[in-house]
């Protein structure tokens, strides 16, 4: 599958300096294969450690571009009446458990720091590690609960959860995708200990129109949002009823911060709610944040202007600049 834009002659604006662009729908697995035969030009992967092996062995004629995304993974919750993570008896200490035992620094330090050294474990959700204000946000919100593996402690929640062992969880998320199918093995390796089964439910449908993620055929669901950098962009997320609160949380306080933060204009007033909002999703736990995704561009040598922007725009936000060397 693949999308043609052309120019708008009536556009106002310089006329781009490209005439056509080509956006091609393929397999994740094979962006890089893809970009070395000349079939795609610019990739912007998930990257793995293979595909930064692969980009590198392509030597001259493929230039890599990395840098800091305001993308992140994250874990979520359902918690719909019925899934062991609701909000009926017991659920918050089962989140409590399978928040104990998800390896993170282990998941961050085999997948994400072998491409970016400077990774580390994101702690929020508003916020990401490299801006200024993330270390004031943390310090107000999270006190390192969750930071080190506790099989024993989530084997003790399990039991004040009073459910019956082994839980099971099925993690879905959208298949296939190499490096989360490594994170869900990393997670079932840790948690099965703790009293859990975890399943791979990755699916091809997975974000389709009535699809799982949709129906709520999960109990943690796997993905990563993309940050516009717009402060009032997560409401939806972590709103009652928001369109994008596919897990079906619900807090009246974080509603009401979401609401005071939303409606002001003072930088002020935007940290203190959102140091606010993300003590309760803690406290809560509406889900674990995992980590911020490595940026990894890879595209033909001979093209210039390919630039990385952090954004969730992602490589073509500059598509039109995008000229072949003469």
């Amino acid at each position: 599958m693949s999308l043609g834009l052309v120019p708008n002659e009536e556009f106002y604006g310089p006329a781009p300096a490209t005439a056509n662009l080509t956006f091609k729908f393929a397999d994740p697995g094979t962006h890089v294969q893809a970009l070395q035969n000349g079939d795609i030009n610019v990739i912007e992967p998930q990257a793995t450690v293979d595909t930064m092996d692969q980009l590198s062995g392509m030597g001259d004629t493929v230039t890599t571009l990395t840098g800091d995304e305001m993308t992140w993974e994250h874990l979520d919750f359902n918690f719909a009446e019925g899934s062991v993570f609701s909000d009926d008896e017991g659920g918050l200490a089962a989140r409590e458990a399978f928040a104990m035992c998800v390896p993170r620094q282990q998941i961050v330090q085999n997948l994400i720091q072998p491409i970016n050294p400077e990774a580390e474990v994101m702690n929020l959700r508003e916020k990401f590690p490299f801006q200024d204000d993330y270390q004031e946000v943390l310090s107000a919100a999270y006190d390192g609960r969750y930071d080190e593996v506790d099989i024993e402690g989530a084997a003790a929640k399990l039991e004040e959860a009073g459910v019956e062992t082994p839980v099971e969880v099925r993690i879905g998320y959208s298949a296939p995708n190499p490096r989360r199918t490594d994170e869900v093995t990393a997670i079932k390796a840790s948690c099965d200990e703790a009293g859990f089964n975890i399943v791979d439910a990755g699916d091809s449908t997975f974000f389709e129109q009535g699809g799982p993620l949709e129906t709520g055929d999960w109990e943690v669901a796997l993905f990563a949002w993309a940050g516009s950098g717009q402060v009032a962009s997560g409401e939806p997320i972590y709103s009652t009823g928001g369109g994008q609160n596919f897990g079906g949380y619900s807090n009246e306080e974080v509603d009401a911060a979401w609401d005071e933060l939303a409606s002001s204009n003072d930088p002020a007033v935007h940290l203190e709610q959102v140091k606010k909002i993300e003590k309760l999703l803690w406290d809560d736990l509406y889900g674990i944040p995992l980590f911020a995704h490595p940026g990894v561009i890879g595209h033909d040598a001979s093209l210039e202007n390919v630039r990385h922007n952090s954004t969730q725009t992602g490589v073509s936000w500059n598509a039109e600049q995008w000229v072949r060397a003469s």
